[in-house]
């Protein structure tokens, strides 16, 4: 039986690297005969030169998030929307989107930043944008459920605050919750339609199609602005994440699996477009390590 590259990369993607937030929370790690299958590519190879080929000429260095890098400004700067994803209790997608603010606000641009947070969880930060409001707001006062109120989180808001963006806390608690959220999204960017929005969510919401049959933001998002929604997943080799399994929530490792995506550059993190006929998302932040990032009011 023949199997095209092409084909085999698509299963690659999704098997490989992270699975989706909502299957972390239900424990569904990669099964025996996913992982068979990606023993059985990493043996064969399975044509992946071109693959590649492909990341090294696309792939933007983002190892650095010191200083901004043109190459990324200048392959980001016509979205409206950038929608980072993550798995919640990890440290790389809040730095990311921090560096992407960075860049933008650079740019002479103005810039709204979004948090998968509910607005009435930040009422003290509302009233005092510092780091001392922010230490006060019931988001990260409060025990964490589900790993998003943490260190990683609570550097993003301070430092964005810093730069002096507009924020967008949009989470919502409704029946049709990615609705909610799209809604409180839509208002955000009325506000001022000038700005870029740069959002962080769980890297189901961002998807730019339905995930089990249920509309997501990234959907709502591209059905109303179309191309100009840019919504970027985070993909890893292994590492450590903060985050709810069915053996609750608590730090778990990943082993690394050395596939095509950290053995094509020597680029320690990455951003690459997405040229593999995949419609989830925009692009990819590829970083070689994930990095657990525990509650911000962790004893």
């Amino acid at each position: 039986m023949h199997f095209s590259y092409n084909f085999l990369f698509i299963l690659l993607i999704h098997l490989h690297f992270n699975a989706d937030d909502d299957q972390r929370n239900k424990g569904t790690m990669i099964n025996k005969t996913q992982l068979l299958f990606l023993i059985l590519l990493n043996v064969t190879h399975f044509r992946c030169q071109s693959v590649e080929q492909t990341i090294q000429k696309m792939a933007i260095d983002c190892s650095d998030f010191s200083t901004s890098d043109p190459k990324l400004y200048a392959a980001l700067k016509n979205y409206k929307f950038i929608c980072v994803g993550e798995m919640h209790g990890t440290k790389e997608p809040a730095e990311f989107l921090t560096y992407l603010a960075k860049t933008f606000v650079s740019n002479n641009r103005s810039v709204i930043v979004g948090f998968e947070i509910s607005d009435h969880l930040m009422e003290n930060f509302n009233k005092q944008r510092d780091s001392v409001g922010l230490l006060k707001t019931k988001f990260f006062s409060n025990t964490s459920d589900d790993g998003r109120g943490s260190e990683a989180w609570f550097n993003a808001i301070n430092d964005c605050n810093k730069l002096g963006v507009t924020f967008c806390f949009f989470d919502a608690v409704s029946e049709q919750r990615d609705l909610g959220m799209f809604e409180k999204l839509l208002a955000c960017y009325q506000a001022d339609s000038n700005s870029v929005i740069l959002t962080l969510s769980g890297n189901i919401h961002n998807k730019l199609i339905p995930f089990n049959n249920s509309k997501t933001i990234g959907y709502y998002l591209q059905q109303r602005f179309g191309a100009q929604v840019c919504a970027i997943n985070h993909i890893y080799n292994g590492g450590t994440m903060y985050t709810k399994t069915s053996d609750g929530l608590k730090v778990h490792t990943l082993d690394p699996k050395n596939g095509v995506f950290s053995t094509a550059t020597a680029y320690k993190s990455y951003y690459l477009p997405n040229l593999f006929n995949m419609a989830d998302y925009s692009a990819f932040f590829y970083t070689r390590l994930v990095t657990a990032s525990l509650p911000k009011n962790h004893k």
